[in-house]
Protein backbone atom coordinates (compact mmCIF):
# COMPACT_ATOMS: atom_id res chain seq x y z
CA UNK A 1 0.00 0.00 0.00
CA UNK A 2 1.34 3.43 -0.92
CA UNK A 3 0.79 6.47 1.26
CA UNK A 4 0.72 10.14 0.41
CA UNK A 5 3.13 12.38 2.29
CA UNK A 6 5.08 9.30 3.30
CA UNK A 7 7.75 10.14 5.85
CA UNK A 8 11.27 9.15 4.96
CA UNK A 9 13.18 7.52 7.81
CA UNK A 10 16.93 6.99 7.46
CA UNK A 11 18.23 3.45 7.68
CA UNK A 12 20.02 2.32 10.83
CA UNK A 13 23.37 2.20 9.05
CA UNK A 14 23.08 5.79 7.84
CA UNK A 15 21.89 6.94 11.23
CA UNK A 16 24.79 5.23 13.01
CA UNK A 17 27.40 6.55 10.55
CA UNK A 18 26.30 10.19 10.30
CA UNK A 19 25.22 10.54 13.93
CA UNK A 20 28.53 9.04 15.12
CA UNK A 21 30.47 11.50 12.95
CA UNK A 22 28.36 14.42 14.24
CA UNK A 23 28.84 13.37 17.87
CA UNK A 24 32.58 12.94 17.28
CA UNK A 25 32.84 16.50 15.96
CA UNK A 26 30.69 17.81 18.83
CA UNK A 27 32.82 16.21 21.55
CA UNK A 28 36.21 16.85 19.97
CA UNK A 29 35.56 20.48 19.05
CA UNK A 30 36.51 21.77 22.54
CA UNK A 31 39.77 19.84 22.28
CA UNK A 32 40.43 21.48 18.91
CA UNK A 33 40.04 24.90 20.51
CA UNK A 34 42.49 23.90 23.24
CA UNK A 35 44.91 22.60 20.59
CA UNK A 36 44.79 25.92 18.73
CA UNK A 37 45.53 27.74 21.96
CA UNK A 38 48.50 25.46 22.60
CA UNK A 39 49.91 26.43 19.22
CA UNK A 40 50.55 29.87 20.67
CA UNK A 41 52.41 28.39 23.64
CA UNK A 42 55.56 26.38 23.87
CA UNK A 43 53.95 22.91 23.44
CA UNK A 44 54.66 20.10 21.05
CA UNK A 45 51.70 20.68 18.73
CA UNK A 46 52.36 17.53 16.68
CA UNK A 47 52.28 15.45 19.84
CA UNK A 48 49.01 17.05 20.93
CA UNK A 49 47.56 16.63 17.42
CA UNK A 50 48.20 12.91 17.66
CA UNK A 51 46.53 12.92 21.09
CA UNK A 52 43.57 14.79 19.58
CA UNK A 53 43.28 12.31 16.71
CA UNK A 54 43.18 9.32 19.06
CA UNK A 55 40.54 10.98 21.24
CA UNK A 56 38.41 11.60 18.14
CA UNK A 57 38.69 7.91 17.21
CA UNK A 58 37.60 7.00 20.75
CA UNK A 59 34.52 9.20 20.45
CA UNK A 60 33.59 7.68 17.11
CA UNK A 61 34.00 4.11 18.40
CA UNK A 62 31.97 4.91 21.52
CA UNK A 63 29.13 6.30 19.40
CA UNK A 64 29.12 3.38 16.94
CA UNK A 65 29.17 0.68 19.65
CA UNK A 66 26.39 2.21 21.73
CA UNK A 67 24.26 3.03 18.69
CA UNK A 68 24.42 -0.62 17.68
CA UNK A 69 23.41 -1.75 21.18
CA UNK A 70 20.46 0.63 21.44
CA UNK A 71 19.19 0.26 17.88
CA UNK A 72 19.73 -3.47 17.43
CA UNK A 73 16.76 -5.77 18.09
CA UNK A 74 18.44 -9.10 17.38
CA UNK A 75 20.03 -11.16 20.10
CA UNK A 76 23.69 -10.50 20.84
CA UNK A 77 25.83 -13.41 21.98
CA UNK A 78 28.95 -12.86 24.10
CA UNK A 79 30.60 -16.23 24.60
CA UNK A 80 27.97 -18.53 26.09
CA UNK A 81 25.74 -15.64 27.22
CA UNK A 82 22.98 -14.26 24.97
CA UNK A 83 21.47 -10.81 25.42
CA UNK A 84 18.29 -9.47 23.86
CA UNK A 85 18.60 -5.68 23.27
CA UNK A 86 14.84 -5.52 22.81
CA UNK A 87 14.52 -6.26 26.53
CA UNK A 88 14.94 -3.06 28.60
CA UNK A 89 16.88 -4.71 31.42
CA UNK A 90 19.21 -6.52 29.03
CA UNK A 91 19.85 -3.27 27.16
CA UNK A 92 20.63 -1.34 30.37
CA UNK A 93 23.01 -4.09 31.50
CA UNK A 94 24.79 -4.11 28.11
CA UNK A 95 25.17 -0.33 28.15
CA UNK A 96 26.63 -0.26 31.65
CA UNK A 97 28.82 -3.31 31.19
CA UNK A 98 30.33 -2.21 27.87
CA UNK A 99 30.76 1.37 29.04
CA UNK A 100 32.80 0.29 32.07
CA UNK A 101 34.84 -2.17 30.01
CA UNK A 102 35.56 0.12 27.02
CA UNK A 103 36.16 3.19 29.17
CA UNK A 104 38.67 1.30 31.35
CA UNK A 105 40.55 -0.10 28.34
CA UNK A 106 40.72 3.24 26.49
CA UNK A 107 41.98 5.18 29.51
CA UNK A 108 44.71 2.64 30.21
CA UNK A 109 45.65 2.50 26.51
CA UNK A 110 45.77 6.30 26.18
CA UNK A 111 47.90 6.83 29.26
CA UNK A 112 50.49 4.37 27.93
CA UNK A 113 51.18 6.49 24.82
CA UNK A 114 50.28 10.02 25.88
CA UNK A 115 51.17 12.21 28.82
CA UNK A 116 48.13 14.15 30.08
CA UNK A 117 48.39 17.94 30.31
CA UNK A 118 47.00 17.78 33.84
CA UNK A 119 47.19 15.22 36.63
CA UNK A 120 46.08 11.66 35.90
CA UNK A 121 43.14 12.01 38.27
CA UNK A 122 41.81 15.11 36.48
CA UNK A 123 42.42 13.45 33.11
CA UNK A 124 40.37 10.41 34.17
CA UNK A 125 37.58 12.64 35.45
CA UNK A 126 37.35 14.67 32.23
CA UNK A 127 37.66 11.53 30.06
CA UNK A 128 34.83 9.81 31.98
CA UNK A 129 32.69 12.96 31.91
CA UNK A 130 32.95 13.21 28.11
CA UNK A 131 32.34 9.47 27.69
CA UNK A 132 29.24 9.44 29.90
CA UNK A 133 27.82 12.52 28.16
CA UNK A 134 28.42 10.91 24.77
CA UNK A 135 26.76 7.64 25.74
CA UNK A 136 23.72 9.45 27.16
CA UNK A 137 23.39 11.45 23.94
CA UNK A 138 23.62 8.26 21.87
CA UNK A 139 20.94 6.58 24.01
CA UNK A 140 18.67 9.62 23.66
CA UNK A 141 19.04 9.73 19.86
CA UNK A 142 18.43 5.97 19.65
CA UNK A 143 15.24 6.19 21.73
CA UNK A 144 13.91 9.05 19.60
CA UNK A 145 14.67 7.08 16.43
CA UNK A 146 12.98 3.93 17.78
CA UNK A 147 9.95 5.96 18.84
CA UNK A 148 9.61 7.56 15.40
CA UNK A 149 10.05 4.22 13.61
CA UNK A 150 7.53 2.45 15.87
CA UNK A 151 4.96 5.21 15.39
CA UNK A 152 5.51 5.06 11.64
CA UNK A 153 5.10 1.28 11.58
CA UNK A 154 1.97 1.56 13.71
CA UNK A 155 0.53 4.06 11.25
CA UNK A 156 1.22 1.70 8.35
CA UNK A 157 -0.26 -1.24 10.29
CA UNK A 158 -3.42 0.73 11.11
CA UNK A 159 -3.84 1.76 7.47
CA UNK A 160 -3.32 -1.83 6.39
CA UNK A 161 -5.83 -3.14 8.95
CA UNK A 162 -8.44 -0.61 7.82
CA UNK A 163 -7.99 -1.84 4.28
CA UNK A 164 -8.09 -5.49 5.38
CA UNK A 165 -11.31 -4.95 7.37
CA UNK A 166 -12.92 -3.22 4.41
CA UNK A 167 -11.88 -6.07 2.12
CA UNK A 168 -13.13 -8.64 4.63
CA UNK A 169 -16.56 -7.02 4.84
CA UNK A 170 -16.75 -6.75 1.10
CA UNK A 171 -15.69 -10.37 0.69
CA UNK A 172 -18.28 -11.57 3.21
CA UNK A 173 -21.05 -9.78 1.33
CA UNK A 174 -19.72 -10.86 -2.05
CA UNK A 175 -19.58 -14.50 -0.98
CA UNK A 176 -23.29 -14.38 -0.23
CA UNK A 177 -24.74 -12.25 -3.01
CA UNK A 178 -22.55 -13.39 -5.90
CA UNK A 179 -24.54 -14.60 -8.92
CA UNK A 180 -23.48 -18.24 -8.46
CA UNK A 181 -24.85 -18.33 -4.91
CA UNK A 182 -28.13 -16.69 -5.94
CA UNK A 183 -28.46 -18.92 -8.99
CA UNK A 184 -28.10 -22.09 -6.88
CA UNK A 185 -30.45 -20.74 -4.21
CA UNK A 186 -33.17 -19.86 -6.70
CA UNK A 187 -32.79 -23.21 -8.44
CA UNK A 188 -33.20 -24.95 -5.08
CA UNK A 189 -36.30 -22.86 -4.29
CA UNK A 190 -37.72 -23.61 -7.72
CA UNK A 191 -37.31 -27.37 -7.29
CA UNK A 192 -38.70 -27.31 -3.73
CA UNK A 193 -41.79 -25.39 -4.82
CA UNK A 194 -42.61 -28.24 -7.18
CA UNK A 195 -41.73 -31.10 -4.83
CA UNK A 196 -42.39 -29.75 -1.32
CA UNK A 197 -43.86 -26.29 -0.81
CA UNK A 198 -43.38 -26.37 2.97
CA UNK A 199 -39.65 -26.99 2.51
CA UNK A 200 -39.53 -24.18 -0.03
CA UNK A 201 -41.03 -21.82 2.55
CA UNK A 202 -38.48 -22.94 5.16
CA UNK A 203 -35.68 -22.44 2.65
CA UNK A 204 -36.79 -18.89 1.82
CA UNK A 205 -37.05 -18.06 5.54
CA UNK A 206 -33.56 -19.41 6.17
CA UNK A 207 -32.23 -17.48 3.21
CA UNK A 208 -33.83 -14.31 4.60
CA UNK A 209 -32.20 -14.90 8.01
CA UNK A 210 -28.81 -15.44 6.36
CA UNK A 211 -28.96 -12.17 4.44
CA UNK A 212 -30.22 -10.30 7.50
CA UNK A 213 -27.26 -11.52 9.60
CA UNK A 214 -24.82 -10.65 6.81
CA UNK A 215 -26.11 -7.08 6.67
CA UNK A 216 -26.23 -6.70 10.47
CA UNK A 217 -22.64 -7.86 10.99
CA UNK A 218 -21.14 -6.11 7.97
CA UNK A 219 -20.33 -3.10 10.19
CA UNK A 220 -19.08 -5.10 13.19
CA UNK A 221 -15.56 -6.22 14.03
CA UNK A 222 -16.64 -8.94 16.46
CA UNK A 223 -19.51 -11.33 17.03
CA UNK A 224 -20.16 -13.72 19.91
CA UNK A 225 -19.68 -17.44 19.42
CA UNK A 226 -23.37 -17.86 20.26
CA UNK A 227 -24.40 -15.50 17.43
CA UNK A 228 -22.11 -17.27 14.99
CA UNK A 229 -23.41 -20.70 16.01
CA UNK A 230 -27.04 -19.66 15.53
CA UNK A 231 -26.22 -18.13 12.16
CA UNK A 232 -24.24 -21.11 10.89
CA UNK A 233 -27.07 -23.46 11.86
CA UNK A 234 -29.42 -21.47 9.62
CA UNK A 235 -26.81 -21.28 6.86
CA UNK A 236 -26.29 -25.06 6.97
CA UNK A 237 -30.06 -25.59 6.75
CA UNK A 238 -29.92 -23.70 3.48
CA UNK A 239 -27.09 -25.91 2.25
CA UNK A 240 -28.99 -29.01 3.27
CA UNK A 241 -31.89 -27.80 1.18
CA UNK A 242 -29.54 -28.25 -1.75
CA UNK A 243 -27.49 -31.28 -0.68
CA UNK A 244 -29.88 -33.05 1.72
CA UNK A 245 -28.41 -35.92 3.76
CA UNK A 246 -25.22 -35.85 1.69
CA UNK A 247 -24.06 -33.02 3.96
CA UNK A 248 -23.45 -33.92 7.61
CA UNK A 249 -22.97 -31.08 10.09
CA UNK A 250 -22.41 -31.14 13.84
CA UNK A 251 -21.77 -28.51 16.52
CA UNK A 252 -20.23 -29.26 19.91
CA UNK A 253 -19.46 -25.92 21.56
CA UNK A 254 -18.80 -25.75 25.29
CA UNK A 255 -21.42 -23.35 26.78
CA UNK A 256 -18.70 -21.48 28.69
CA UNK A 257 -17.34 -20.16 25.37
CA UNK A 258 -20.65 -18.91 23.93
CA UNK A 259 -19.99 -15.33 25.15
CA UNK A 260 -16.48 -15.26 23.67
CA UNK A 261 -15.84 -13.28 20.48
CA UNK A 262 -14.63 -14.09 16.97
CA UNK A 263 -14.64 -12.19 13.66
CA UNK A 264 -18.14 -12.11 12.10
CA UNK A 265 -18.80 -14.70 9.36
CA UNK A 266 -15.67 -16.62 10.41
CA UNK A 267 -17.34 -20.04 10.56
CA UNK A 268 -19.35 -19.36 7.39
CA UNK A 269 -16.18 -18.69 5.41
CA UNK A 270 -14.77 -22.07 6.44
CA UNK A 271 -18.01 -23.99 5.85
CA UNK A 272 -18.40 -22.40 2.44
CA UNK A 273 -14.82 -23.29 1.53
CA UNK A 274 -15.45 -26.91 2.56
CA UNK A 275 -18.58 -27.12 0.38
CA UNK A 276 -16.91 -25.33 -2.50
CA UNK A 277 -13.76 -27.45 -2.76
CA UNK A 278 -14.98 -30.94 -1.84
CA UNK A 279 -17.11 -33.56 -3.59
CA UNK A 280 -20.61 -33.97 -2.09
CA UNK A 281 -22.44 -37.02 -3.42
CA UNK A 282 -24.50 -40.01 -2.33
CA UNK A 283 -21.33 -42.09 -2.07
CA UNK A 284 -19.15 -39.33 -0.63
CA UNK A 285 -20.81 -37.43 2.19
CA UNK A 286 -19.19 -34.21 3.37
CA UNK A 287 -18.82 -34.09 7.14
CA UNK A 288 -18.25 -30.72 8.82
CA UNK A 289 -17.66 -30.46 12.57
CA UNK A 290 -17.58 -27.26 14.68
CA UNK A 291 -16.31 -27.66 18.24
CA UNK A 292 -14.30 -25.96 20.98
CA UNK A 293 -10.89 -27.20 22.03
CA UNK A 294 -8.26 -25.65 24.33
CA UNK A 295 -10.03 -22.30 24.37
CA UNK A 296 -10.35 -22.16 20.57
CA UNK A 297 -13.11 -22.76 18.05
CA UNK A 298 -12.26 -25.51 15.57
CA UNK A 299 -13.86 -26.16 12.16
CA UNK A 300 -12.91 -29.41 10.43
CA UNK A 301 -14.10 -31.32 7.38
CA UNK A 302 -13.14 -34.56 5.68
CA UNK A 303 -11.06 -34.18 2.51
CA UNK A 304 -12.50 -35.37 -0.80
CA UNK A 305 -11.31 -32.69 -3.17
CA UNK A 306 -12.89 -32.12 -6.54
CA UNK A 307 -10.86 -33.19 -9.57
CA UNK A 308 -11.77 -29.96 -11.33
CA UNK A 309 -11.12 -27.30 -8.74
CA UNK A 310 -13.39 -24.29 -8.34
CA UNK A 311 -11.87 -20.86 -9.10
CA UNK A 312 -10.59 -19.32 -5.89
CA UNK A 313 -8.72 -16.13 -4.95
CA UNK A 314 -7.96 -17.30 -1.40
CA UNK A 315 -8.90 -13.83 -0.20
CA UNK A 316 -11.59 -15.03 2.21
CA UNK A 317 -9.27 -17.27 4.23
CA UNK A 318 -6.47 -14.68 4.10
CA UNK A 319 -8.74 -11.90 5.39
CA UNK A 320 -10.07 -14.15 8.14
CA UNK A 321 -6.49 -14.83 9.24
CA UNK A 322 -5.70 -11.10 9.19
CA UNK A 323 -8.79 -10.24 11.23
CA UNK A 324 -7.97 -12.91 13.81
CA UNK A 325 -4.44 -11.57 14.13
CA UNK A 326 -5.74 -8.01 14.51
CA UNK A 327 -8.39 -8.83 17.11
CA UNK A 328 -6.55 -11.42 19.23
CA UNK A 329 -2.86 -11.05 18.28
CA UNK A 330 -3.01 -14.77 17.51
CA UNK A 331 -2.71 -16.49 14.17
CA UNK A 332 -5.37 -18.57 12.48
CA UNK A 333 -4.06 -22.15 12.64
CA UNK A 334 -4.55 -24.21 9.49
CA UNK A 335 -3.74 -27.93 9.44
CA UNK A 336 -4.13 -30.40 6.62
CA UNK A 337 -3.88 -34.17 7.02
CA UNK A 338 -4.44 -36.99 4.58
CA UNK A 339 -8.10 -37.19 5.60
CA UNK A 340 -9.07 -33.83 7.12
CA UNK A 341 -8.78 -30.08 6.73
CA UNK A 342 -8.77 -28.37 10.15
CA UNK A 343 -8.85 -24.65 10.96
CA UNK A 344 -8.52 -23.31 14.52
CA UNK A 345 -9.97 -19.87 15.29
CA UNK A 346 -8.60 -18.14 18.43
CA UNK A 347 -11.34 -16.98 20.80
CA UNK A 348 -11.34 -13.52 22.39
CA UNK A 349 -12.62 -12.86 25.90
CA UNK A 350 -15.64 -10.58 26.02
CA UNK A 351 -14.74 -7.62 28.26
CA UNK A 352 -18.41 -6.96 29.00
CA UNK A 353 -18.86 -10.40 30.58
CA UNK A 354 -17.62 -11.52 34.02
CA UNK A 355 -16.27 -15.07 33.67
Amino acid sequence: MKYKNEMKIPSKRKLILFSSLAITVLFTLPRMIVLLQLGQIDYDVNYQLMDYTFRAVYSFLFAVVFFIINLEQKKIRIGFIAFNPGNLYHRIFLNVFLFVLIDFILIRFHLIFFEPLTSVRIFRFIFNLFSISEVLLVVLISQVYNLVVNNYRMKIANESLLKTNAEARYEALKNQVNPHFLFNSFNTINSLIVSDQSKAIDYVNNMSDVFRYVLETSQKDRATVEEEVKFIEVYVQMLKGRYGDKLHFSIDVNPQYLAYLIPPMAVQVLVENAVKHNVISQNKHLEIHVYTENGNLVVSNNLQEKKVKEPSTGLGLYNLSQRCNYLSRKELEIRRTDKNFIVTIPLIQNENINY
